[in-house]
């Protein structure tokens, strides 16, 4: 079940990302045209980056914690 919400979080955030990117872009060419479009999408891909990047880099943590608890266990209650 943890793996499906996981999954799914994943999932929305990579929808959302995109979304950050065209949206940022569109409204760029709506100020300043072509270049404000050029100028939305990059700062638009390093805002997601940024947002979507520190949430990733958690939920790795959160889920490479859990495994080396996992991993320890089986080695605690091998050796005994």
């Amino acid at each position: 079940m943890r793996r499906i919400i996981t999954k799914s979080l994943e999932f929305l955030s990579y929808i959302v990302m995109v979304l950050i990117v065209l949206g940022s872009a569109i409204g760029g060419a709506n100020q300043a045209g072509f270049l404000g479009f050029i100028g939305g999408l990059i700062v638009g891909a390093v805002m997601s980056i940024v947002i979507f990047g520190t949430l990733f880099v958690l939920m790795d943590t959160a889920d490479n914690t859990r495994r080396m608890a996992e991993m320890m266990e089986r080695q605690g209650s091998g050796s005994q």
